[in-house]
């Protein structure tokens, strides 16, 4: 099932329009507190020769993130993310962006992520968010 998005959140550059690849990101629901997306990057995101720019993959984390508390119908802001990188992501071949909500407390809500490419994680994150 297609997740859908917040009226006030339709005109996001990064997740809303062909940012990382030819085609808008359109994230998938698992379950209640799981989602993900496939895309292709292709060269609007090249950092270093044929892979993707840290920052950008760093966008990625957090925008799967966003939309992850979306199917929880929570309307949040990034408060903190750390991204580890554990190898290259490699333009013109898929991704799978993965998050999944880990708990909240109060107003505050921890979420995970990680992007894998022909089955190898090349990257990970955490993040905090708060209610906005």
């Amino acid at each position: 099932m297609s997740l859908s998005i917040p009226k006030d959140h339709q005109q996001c550059q990064v997740c809303q329009h062909a940012f990382f690849s030819e085609q808008p990101i359109t994230f998938q629901v698992n379950d209640e507190k799981d989602i993900y997306a496939e895309i292709v990057p292709t060269e609007k995101v090249e950092g270093y020769d044929g892979v993707m720019q840290g920052g950008l993959i760093t966008a990625l984390h957090d925008s799967a993130m966003l939309h992850c508390l979306y199917n929880l119908e929570i309307h949040a802001m990034t408060v903190s993310l750390s991204t580890r990188f554990h190898r290259p992501i490699k333009l013109g071949v898929k991704v799978e962006v993965h998050a999944e909500w880990v708990s909240s407390r109060r107003h505050l809500h921890v979420l995970r992520s990680k992007i894998t490419q022909e089955g190898h994680v090349c990257s990970s994150a955490k993040s905090q968010f708060m209610d906005g």
